[in-house]
């Protein structure tokens, strides 16, 4: 995978920054009770300054934690180690650090259905855990989320950019808000602030996406080269068209010989101000502020053979004919509100 790679190797690199993260995580995401067990996952190419440092503050914070290596298993998605899973049920937190993937497996669903609060940090190296979470201001991200939240739900949808992305579909049916940036009392899964994420009525998504971010999988893409063309009808690709990516993305939706991989998963839409620009890190680029993430194939209560992820970038967005996003800024006066708070550039 082709990356920006920001982050130096030293061990000393950003270590207090990172501590500073850590102690922001444990108090503002997970909010963690005194006792608490809590399972840090990570494997063998997770940058592991980060889950140690997770770990570290979940015990000076009066929790007990637990920290699980296993080998990576090559893929960004797929099956772990059977123990894996066995622990998660047995904490009370899971907070998921490996590169490897598994948001969506058969193993991740039986850990919600066990009522575990999970946290998906997989890939996130340390440059960008200090840059999106303890660089951010998470309680206010979470307010920005549930106001995008009412904008969106049952709404008619149309996203384009300049690039070429036109598309419409409606969210009526659908879960908007699928996941949460901060521990609640139902357990919902916790990802990454700065990103909210839904279910597009499949049936309804008609049109053009242009993919000119970031896609992962295939693992050789990253950040993409030249821009990619899916023509879209009722919430399947019918058609990729461009270059080398596309070719890639083709070959490996065939390798894999399912359908699915085919059919909308979720819409995420972007809004962390620590990623400005895409890093080729799936993870924080589906956060890039102002960009949109589609997600393809797997999706929760619907194994598929494989996930995969690409964004548009600096897109455009109404809900119901409400201009909510022009090119990349938010201009709903409340959504832009929190942005000035937040010293947002732009607004």
């Amino acid at each position: 995978m082709r990356l920006n790679n920001l982050t130096e190797a030293r061990d000393e690199y950003l270590d207090l920054e990172v501590a500073a993260a850590a102690a922001i995580f444990v108090r503002e995401v997970i909010a963690l009770e005194a006792g608490q067990e809590v399972l840090v996952t990570a494997d063998t190419r997770t940058d592991m300054r980060v889950p140690d440092a997770i770990a570290r503050a979940v015990m000076a914070a009066g929790g007990v934690p637990s920290l699980l290596r296993y080998p990576s298993p090559g893929r960004s998605y797929g099956a772990s180690p059977a123990v894996v899973a066995a622990a998660a049920k047995a904490s009370a937190v899971w907070v998921a650090c490996s590169w490897n993937e598994l948001i969506y497996s058969e193993a991740w669903q039986s850990v919600m259905e066990a009522g575990v609060q999970y946290v998906s940090y997989g890939g996130l190296d340390c440059d960008g855990f200090v840059r999106c979470v303890g660089g951010v201001d998470t309680p206010k991200l979470e307010e920005m989320g549930q106001e995008i939240i009412a904008l969106l739900t049952d709404a008619e949808m149309h996203v384009t950019s300049k690039a070429g992305t036109d598309i419409r579909f409606h969210n009526r049916g659908g879960t908007v808000g699928s996941f949460r940036m901060v521990a609640n009392p139902v357990r919902i899964p916790i990802m990454l602030a700065g990103q909210v994420t839904w279910e597009p009525n499949e049936g309804s998504m008609t049109g053009r996406l242009v993919a000119d971010g970031v896609l992962s999988p295939p693992e050789d893409v990253g950040l993409i080269l030249e821009p990619l063309t899916l023509e879209i009808a009722g919430g399947r690709i019918d058609r990729i068209a461009g270059g080398r990516e596309a070719a890639l993305l083709e070959r490996w939706i065939a390798q894999r010989e399912d359908p699915t991989l085919r059919r909308i998963a979720h819409a995420s839409l972007g809004f962390n101000p620590g990623v400005r620009v895409p890093t080729g890190r799936i993870l924080e680029d589906e956060r890039a502020f102002g960009d949109i993430d589609f997600g393809w194939g797997a999706w929760v209560g619907r194994p598929a053979a494989g996930h995969f992820d690409f964004t548009c970038r600096q897109v455009s967005i109404t809900a119901d004919g409400v201009e909510i996003l022009r090119d990349g800024l938010f201009v709903d006066p409340k959504l832009a509100a929190l942005c000035r708070e937040m010293g947002v550039p732009g607004h």
